[in-house]
């Protein structure tokens, strides 16, 4: 298969890829609050967005702080209690801490809609 054609067709995700295949990640944690993904993003970390019917959507480190701000954090679920109709947009996000072969920190944020 030609990995740019790849998309998510399941959540929650199990594996992660980029334009230039699958890389070596695993999810380390799960069920991340606001403070956990604040902690994260000041030690380096950015998003991966994981939406079914779409492959992984990078966010530029240089925008992680505005893309929390504006899009993630009024949209952050706690496990159990999503009510879609309760977020903006209708939809909402379930974040997970994921680390690189490199252990480089990533926050996968998966939508739900």
């Amino acid at each position: 298969m030609d990995i740019a054609k790849k998309i998510i067709t399941k959540l929650p995700l199990e594996e992660l890829w980029n334009e230039k295949g699958t890389l070596n990640a695993r999810r380390v944690s799960s069920r991340l609050n606001a403070a956990d993904v604040i902690e994260m993003l000041k030690a380096g970390a950015t998003f991966v967005v994981a939406d079914v019917g779409r492959p992984p959507y990078w966010i530029d480190p240089a925008h992680r702080f505005e893309f929390w701000k504006t899009e993630v954090k009024p949209r952050l679920a706690d496990f159990g209690q999503a009510f879609l109709d309760q977020y903006p947009g209708g939809y909402c996000y379930f974040a997970s801490k994921w680390h690189l072969a490199d252990e480089l920190a990533l926050i996968v944020v998966e939508r739900h809609h």
